[in-house]
């Protein structure tokens, strides 16, 4: 009875007053649904943010969440599918297609993105003639250090999308931004396929944990 009273409450005042009405703990708890023998779900939640408040609770990893009393495997890939799709909403009402990007904007926008993140990821953001998005794809995800990636499938999507242009992004676990070897043979590679197809490859990013580094910018692409 104490837990379904925990998550009856914040859904009648969800219905009754919205969303924005609720508290951290009350929202959390919603996605908990159900608390434990000892803890309703609101309290299970309250733990939880003490233990990673908001700011922290997007790097939390699924076997720590599943430490806190009152969530179990299923919870803690609500809670990470539930952060991921506030992310994905954020960056949707930010990045609208018909946007006019630069590497500039974009590399902020994705340092926000991708700094923390302990796999490495590969994005591609296609462009049109006048710069305006057409489409912001995550390509490929590596291992700590390396990428798998092939030209072959970011050309691919551009020829899809009619791109004229676009721009590639990618992040360095280890929190430093200096281009790799593998980089730079990665990105001539990726530059010169560019050429031959008539599809331009602006800039290549790469994101730490604080910082960017445009090879565009560093001289390191022509």
């Amino acid at each position: 009875m104490l837990k379904q009273l925990a998550v009856q409450q914040p859904r009648e005042q969800l219905q009754r007053s919205g969303a924005q009405t609720l508290t951290d703990a009350q929202l959390v708890a919603l996605l908990l649904r159900t608390g434990t023998t000892q803890q309703t779900a609101l309290q299970c939640a309250q733990r939880l943010l003490q233990i990673y408040p908001l700011q922290t609770l997007e790097t939390a990893q699924l076997d720590q969440l599943q430490q806190i009393s009152g969530v179990g495997p299923t919870k803690a890939l609500t809670l990470k599918a539930a952060i991921e799709f506030g992310r994905r909403v954020q960056q949707a009402h930010y990045w609208r297609y018909g946007t006019v990007v630069s590497s500039e904007m974009l590399g902020q926008r994705m340092l926000e993105r991708l700094a923390g993140i302990d796999q490495e990821q590969l994005w591609g953001l296609y462009l049109d003639t006048k710069n305006q998005i057409l489409l912001e794809k995550c390509l490929f995800v590596g291992t700590l250090n390396t990428s798998v990636a092939h030209p072959r499938e970011i050309f691919q999507i551009a020829v899809q999308v009619a791109a004229a242009r676009f721009i590639l992004v990618h992040n360095h676990p280890s929190g430093q931004t200096t281009a790799s070897h593998y980089d730079l043979r990665f990105t001539e590679r990726v530059q010169h396929c560019g050429e031959l197809m008539g599809i331009e490859l602006l800039d290549h990013l790469i994101v730490g944990q604080d910082a960017y580094l445009s090879l565009k910018a560093s001289g390191q692409l022509t």
